[in-house]
């Protein structure tokens, strides 16, 4: 039997078809109701962490970053999305592009954690135990969505976060940097050599958090000081600080009202040393003196007091 051979080639029809389809001129009508009515209230997006995070969620959101909180703040808003959430849904059939509405409050909890299928804020402390994604839980690192933020009194809520949404949002991103040095600490100490396969920058910024607001210090992680030239005596010192011990065993002051405030020095030694007069030695209350009272028998008896006559 001699053998046969077929050349394959593409349906350039159907090929040209297809593309039609999907890429062909849509009618959007924007004087649809649903794209100008007001929204019922808005999910706010907040986060207790000083590190930004980028997210997406294409087609909605191709690329968004959570910026995080400034230092010394408790907070910071990052984004609000109205309730209902629009979005654009387009008809081959039609030609039309029509507006879907879907609950803001499931589109705002994916963006936190995918994993989450609860649509309340309480969920957020939800144990889930199916995990289909690794590092896309943004409540593990300080994010966290509230329906109370700037303009929610409107609406029945709150101006800003409560105390107690805040102080989970930081229970929560607490344990799990504790998790990551955990397992730091373990690989470290159980097989060393691992350690740089290990670790990411996840791991210091959990090191760097830990160590700034609890004291704790790891080997794993060194935290660089930028050096400057004390001023005063010429020694190479950290920067920005109020003072530091020389060689010889002193103390070279260099901001004497943080010094006092250390208790490093006192209030008279600062006196001596600069004469301001917020560090003068305060001036002592004098004390008040009760009247003398009269005895009449065994009775004390107040002296009594002029009260003018009615004229």
């Amino acid at each position: 039997m001699e053998a046969t051979a077929g050349n394959v080639t593409h349906n350039p029809g159907l090929s040209q078809g297809m593309a039609r389809a999907n890429n062909m001129d849509f009618n959007f009508n924007g004087n649809h109701y649903l794209m100008n009515r007001k929204p019922d209230y808005y999910v706010y997006l907040y986060t207790v962490s000083e590190h930004s995070q980028v997210v997406s969620r294409p087609p909605l959101i191709s690329s968004m970053v959570l910026l995080g909180k400034k230092p010394g703040d408790k907070y910071a808003l990052c984004g609000r999305f109205p309730q209902p959430l629009t979005t654009m849904q387009s008809n081959v059939d039609s030609n039309e592009v029509t507006p879907l509405l879907s609950d803001c409050r499931r589109f705002v909890m994916d963006i936190v954690n995918p994993d989450n299928l609860g649509m309340n804020a309480e969920d957020q402390d939800a144990v889930i135990k199916t995990i289909t994604n690794v590092g896309n839980n943004l409540n593990d690192k300080g994010v966290f969505w509230s329906l109370n933020g700037p303009g929610a009194s409107k609406t029945g809520n709150l101006e800003t976060p409560t105390e107690d949404e805040i102080k989970r949002a930081t229970a929560r991103m607490e344990r799990y940097y504790n998790k990551l040095v955990e397992k730091a600490n373990t690989v470290q100490a159980s097989k060393p050599a691992d350690l740089p396969d290990t670790l990411t920058p996840e791991h210091h910024i959990a090191a760097d958090y830990l160590t700034r607001n609890f004291g704790n210090q790891f080997q794993w992680h060194q935290t660089l000081s930028r050096l400057e030239d004390c001023e005063l005596c010429g020694t190479k010192v950290k920067a920005g600080i109020a003072f530091h011990r020389t060689d010889e065993g002193g103390i070279c002051v260099r901001d004497w009202a943080r010094t006092v405030k250390a208790g490093a020095k006192t209030r008279a030694e600062a006196y001596d040393a600069t004469g301001d007069d917020q560090f003068a030695p305060r001036a002592a209350a004098t004390p008040t003196v009760a009247p003398p009272t009269k005895m009449q028998g065994d009775i004390a008896v107040a002296p009594k007091k002029d009260i003018p006559s009615e004229k």
